[in-house]
C-alpha cells in the first residue's frame, strides 16, 4: 500500500495505482458515513496537494523501488563483559544502510558506521544475516566497500553523474532509520561542496532533515539512479544534510576494480 501524504515523506512499499486509489477513496467514504464535512474537505484538499510524480508518475515509483532492492542494513556488533553479580554478557550494536554496488557482495556504507567495530554484518532485504569484511575504508570521505559472500547474485544500483547537478535540482531520498525506515523523501539541492584542487563535486547539501540510522541510505535522481549516499546531518540548521556525490563513490570503486587481480 502507498500511503501519500501532504508532507515531504511518503511510505511506498508497492507502486501506486490510481484505480486502487479511487477504491480506497470510495470504501473509505462508505465506512466513514459520519465524518464531518471538515475531514472530506481536507482529503479532497491532500489529494489536490499531492506531489505531482506521485500521482502521474508510476514510473518513478516503480524506478525508485528497483533501487530500493539494492539497499542493505549494515550492523555492527560489540560484546562486552557486565561488571554485574554474577557477570553477565551484552551485546551492543548500531545499524546504518548499505548500498550494493557490484552484484557479487560489494557494498558501500559510512566509514563512520562501521570503524573499529570488531564485527560487521550486512542483512539482506529477505533478513539474510552475511559477515562482512573491509575492503577500502575512507577516513576522507567517509564512505568504505565492505565485502559479503551472498547466497545468490544481488541487485546492484544504477549510478547517476553527479557532475551534472545543479542548486535546486529535485532528488529523492530512501529513509532507513526508525523513523523513517521505507520511506521516500523529496527535496532539493541547496549547495554543493567541491574540491578545490580538481573543481569536482564532492558532497552535495540537501534540504532534508534526516535521522540516526539514514547514514548510508541513497539520495536519487527522479530517474532512480545513484546521485549520492547519506552521510551527515547539520545540527546548527533544520532540514540540512550532506551527501557524499556519486562519483566520488563510483571512480573509487572503478579504481578498486582495477587493482583487483
Amino acid at each position: 500500500m502507498l500511503i501519500l501524504r501532504t508532507s515531504r515523506v511518503i511510505k511506498v512499499s508497492r507502486p501506486l495505482m490510481s484505480k486502487q486509489l479511487g477504491l480506497w477513496i470510495i470504501v473509505m467514504l462508505k465506512d466513514c458515513f459520519v465524518a464531518s464535512l471538515l475531514a472530506m474537505t481536507q482529503l479532497v484538499l491532500a489529494l489536490t496537494l499531492m506531489p505531482s510524480y506521485a500521482r502521474a508518475d508510476d514510473g518513478l515509483i516503480d524506478r525508485i523501488q528497483q533501487t530500493e532492492k539494492s539497499m542493505v542494513v549494515v550492523r555492527t556488533e560489540l560484546t562486552r563483559v557486565m561488571h554485574t553479580d554474577p557477570p553477565q554478557m551484552a551485546t551492543f550494536y548500531r545499524t546504518a544502510a548499505g548500498i550494493v554496488i557490484d552484484p557479487s557482495g560489494i557494498i558501500v556504507a559510512n566509514t563512520h558506521t562501521i570503524i573499529h567495530a570488531p564485527f560487521i554484518f550486512v542483512v539482506l532485504r529477505d533478513g539474510t544475516k552475511l559477515p562482512a569484511q573491509v575492503l577500502f575504508a575512507s577516513t576522507d570521505y567517509d564512505f568504505s566497500f565492505l565485502k559479503i559472500d551472498p547466497p545468490y547474485p544481488l541487485q546492484s544500483v544504477r549510478w547517476a553523474d553527479s557532475s551534472l547537478v545543479n542548486v535546486g535540482d529535485n532528488i529523492l531520498a530512501v529513509g532507513n532509520s526508525d523513523y523513517d525506515n521505507q520511506s521516500i523523501m523529496e527535496g532539493h539541492i541547496k549547495g554543493i561542496i567541491q574540491s578545490r584542487s580538481t573543481l569536482t563535486h564532492d558532497f552535495l547539501e540537501l534540504d532534508l532533515d534526516l535521522h540516526h540510522g539514514d547514514s548510508g541510505g541513497p539520495i536519487l535522481d527522479e530517474q532512480g539512479q545513484l546521485l549520492g549516499m547519506v552521510m551527515a546531518k547539520r545540527e546548527s540548521e533544520p532540514n540540512s544534510s550532506i551527501a557524499i556525490a556519486s562519483n566520488k563513490i563510483h571512480l573509487q570503486y572503478l579504481q578498486y576494480k582495477k587493482n583487483v587481480p
